[in-house]
């Protein structure tokens, strides 16, 4: 039988869970109406208690809750219990205009809910990772492990083995594929086993094995021998678990396993992002765009003929910018140069004061002064609404590059556009044109990479508007 989790240890956290959220109702309930009696007489104890149930349960699977219990550190563990009970709260007040109750239209109890409820999931989590050790209790499953390895990697293999949180293993044997015999300092603690022949499905017979983790180099070398091992100890109805980690990996990017037109293969990128977050923020995006491409309309009417009248040209400004890993895309502002900026460009390189592939200038010639303005005040990026919605952007991601700046990217300066480029970003926020150094730019574009998440781009959101209201480095 394939094990995946520990489905006993999961219902437990869950059952946990739903009682510790039961009684911080209760308690809200208690501390908003003063007394039972009239908490009772302003709400339905059975409909509450079922939906808050049902709502529970789906968070909780929702945010996997307990995958790597054992090894998330109490900040993250916090940062998951303010997560869980924001999707509580959102999902009851949305639940609670829909079926008109009014507990849930209560303020105050959703507000004393969310701050007990927050801290009291918290504590049971440090609590249930801790009891062990408290109370001498032990409900981390235990399987007995046949390890198949090299000499070089036994060490490393036994150490995490020995400290994992979430199972106890108990090493029953181990087999070294390029050894012989077992190295002297390793003899008094586990068997060793042949590497000879079908030594390995004789111990698996005579002994409790549950599962053979196998991590070795070079697998072409040994591909019949472990192929034929595999099939065997399927046959005997062990776990095999063969280690894809070839080329110790472990401590650059991340991975990830799928299926890749029916071969098992291992993903590694500096950063694989959860499909759900990249969904959301792609419907935040298209709201935001809608919203803003309807304030571009209209001040698009009111900007058109002081634009027009003070210079010839178009009033979009369109130009081909470097999109998601190379791809080009038409990139749109409301024009604040002269119609020959781009042919007066290459005059202008020598004054150009941004060390690397970026081109700025203050006090550039070719701006007009109505796009002076709207420089200022950032105006002339509203057309870029159009790009988030057609998808060419995001509302908030790195700086789109022009496609000569692109054409001079070294290998790391091209990871900036393996996200989707955005209006704004974290290095508009922190000081836009006053950064003279591209590295920087690059630098703060990899930590917004390497740190995204929803809530960051609302906070970059929320700091751009602060940002063209004060004016701040732009121009």
């Amino acid at each position: 039988m394939y094990r995946k989790k520990n489905q006993i240890m999961e219902i437990v956290v869950c059952l946990i869970d739903m009682a510790v959220t039961f009684c911080s109702l209760w308690f809200a309930g208690l501390l908003r109406y003063g007394s039972t009696a009239a908490y009772a007489s302003q709400v339905d104890f059975e409909v509450l208690f079922s939906v808050i149930a049902v709502i529970h349960v789906a968070a909780f699977y929702i945010l996997r809750v307990c995958e790597g219990f054992y090894r998330r550190d109490r900040y993250q563990e916090a940062v998951l219990s303010i997560k869980y009970n924001l999707i509580l709260i959102a999902t009851a007040i949305f639940l609670g205009f829909t079926i008109k109750n009014d507990m849930f239209l209560s303020r105050l109890v959703m507000g004393y809910f969310f701050v007990l409820n927050t801290c009291f999931v918290w504590m049971s989590h440090i609590f249930i990772r801790n009891w062990e050790r408290l109370f001498h209790l032990n409900i981390r499953r235990k399987r007995n492990l046949l390890i198949v390895t090299t000499t070089d990697r036994l060490k490393q293999v036994l150490f995490r083995f020995g400290h994992s949180k979430e199972v106890r293993w108990q090493i029953v044997g181990v087999m070294l594929l390029d050894e012989m015999e077992l190295p002297d300092e390793m003899e008094s603690e586990v068997p060793f086993i042949s590497n000879k022949g079908e030594a390995y499905l004789e111990f698996a017979t005579q002994h409790v094995v549950d599962e053979v983790f196998i991590h070795v180099n070079e697998l072409q070398k040994r591909e019949s021998y472990l192929k034929n091992m595999i099939l065997e100890l399927e046959k005997m109805g062990v776990v095999v678990s063969l280690s894809l980690d070839l080329f110790n990996l472990d401590q650059h990017g991340t991975k990830q396993i799928y299926n890749m037109e029916q071969y098992h293969v291992v993903a590694f990128s500096s950063r694989l992002f959860d499909y759900r977050m990249v969904i959301l923020k792609r419907l935040i995006d298209i709201i935001g765009a809608l919203v803003g491409l309807a304030f571009t309309a209209l001040i698009g009417l009111v900007l058109a003929p002081f634009l027009l009248l003070e210079s010839r040209g178009p009033l979009i400004f369109c130009q081909d910018r470097v999109g998601v890993n190379g791809r080009i895309f038409k990139f749109y502002k409301f024009r604040s140069m002269y119609a020959d900026a781009e042919e007066r460009k290459k005059d202008l390189q020598n004054q150009n004061e941004v060390k690397g592939p970026m081109f700025k200038i203050e006090n550039d010639p070719r701006i007009t002064r109505v796009g002076s303005f709207i420089r200022k005040t950032s105006i002339d990026e509203l057309p870029q609404f159009w790009n988030v919605l057609k998808g060419d952007m995001s509302l908030v991601g790195t700086r789109p590059p022009t496609v000569d700046e692109y054409e001079q990217y070294n290998s790391q300066q091209k990871r900036r556009i393996s996200f989707r480029p955005g209006i704004t970003g974290l290095w508009q926020i922190s000081g836009r044109s006053d950064i003279k150094d591209f590295d920087e730019v690059v630098r703060m574009d990899l930590e917004y990479i390497d740190n995204w998440s929803i809530s960051l781009d609302i906070k970059i959101i929320l700091k751009t508007i602060v940002f063209v209201f004060r004016r701040s480095g732009a121009r």
